[in-house]
């Protein structure tokens, strides 16, 4: 009795495949496709029923269990597979943020990076050969260095004056105007750049403003990925 409903399914299969011409489809499958799926089915179906009757009355919920359990497998790896791109976006936002601030070198030397779960753009960069992680910031008319990030680029504090009012985070300061000779981002290298340095104590995080971004062939936000585009 367990191979009535198998034979069934493959009586139906075989009798659809007769009425639909050689160039149609079934369920969006080929003959081909539709076939092999149908004989599967069937075999499935066959073993499940055979799982049954050896099972007895006490064991069918373990088989269906079991029946259950392989679907949702199946299922579950059909939505990975179907949603990988989208998924491996998370992945890389979730790595973002977990990771040191990082710049990808797109084919045509552009440098992306991408957005952080704060809204803001982190760029590693360097400064005189000096590792500096950036805020890009367009609405700073400048780059402006944090003391630390400066003194660390080789920048003497002692003889700056910081008489340049600049509205920071953390509210007004004053810094004091300096040239920097060269701020690298990738491979995107600026020389001479102008540039303020914050008064000690009064910015955290350098930015990296309009007298650097100004100077790039271009830049852009899109799909949460800051674009740079080196002359």
């Amino acid at each position: 009795m367990r191979a009535v409903a198998p034979i069934a399914l493959l009586v139906v299969a075989l009798v659809a495949l007769c009425v639909t011409p050689p160039a149609g489809s079934l369920l969006g499958l080929s003959h081909d496709d539709f076939a092999r799926g149908a004989l599967g089915s069937a075999m499935l179906l066959w073993l499940t029923l055979s799982g049954l009757a050896r099972a007895g009355q006490a064991g069918a919920a373990r088989v269906f269990g079991g029946i259950a359990l392989w679907f949702f497998c199946g299922f579950a790896g059909l939505a990975v597979y179907a949603f990988r791109a989208e998924l491996s976006d998370v992945a890389d936002r979730v790595l973002t943020e977990l990771a040191q601030p990082a710049a990808r070198v797109g084919p045509s030397g552009e440098v992306i990076v991408r957005r952080r779960y704060g809204g803001e753009f982190i760029v590693p960069g360097r400064v005189n050969e000096r590792p500096v992680n950036f805020v890009f910031d367009t609405g700073a008319s400048s780059v402006v260095l944090s003391a630390e990030d400066a003194s660390a680029a080789g920048v003497p504090l002692d003889g700056l004056e910081f008489d340049v009012p600049v509205a920071t985070a953390n509210g007004s300061a004053t810094a004091a105007p300096a040239r920097l000779e060269r701020i690298s981002v990738g491979p995107i290298v600026v020389r001479g750049v102008r540039a303020l340095v914050a008064r000690p104590g009064a910015l955290r995080q350098s930015l990296l403003g309009m007298t650097f971004l100004e100077r790039l062939e271009s830049y852009g936000v899109a799909g949460g990925k800051l674009v740079l585009k080196g002359k």
